[in-house]
């Protein structure tokens, strides 16, 4: 679950809370597009989620985001 959660998927995790589409995700983060959007899905997996928003909320739940 959240144990396993990469560094590059904990960096990624903030950016979800933001207004952000992945394509300015990636260019904010200097990384590609495929990049993000491989990093989220594989972060949504990990924590039970199916979708941004239930990733952010998830998150919250599990500590890794500030209310």
């Amino acid at each position: 679950g959240a144990s396993a959660l990469t560094a590059a998927e904990l960096r990624l995790l903030p950016m979800l809370c933001t207004h952000l589409s992945y394509p300015e995700i990636a260019e904010e983060m200097f990384l590609s597009r495929n990049t993000i959007k491989s990093q989220a899905y594989s972060l949504y997996r990990k924590i039970g989620a199916s979708s941004r928003g239930q990733a952010v909320t998830r998150a919250r739940q599990l500590g890794l985001l500030e209310e």
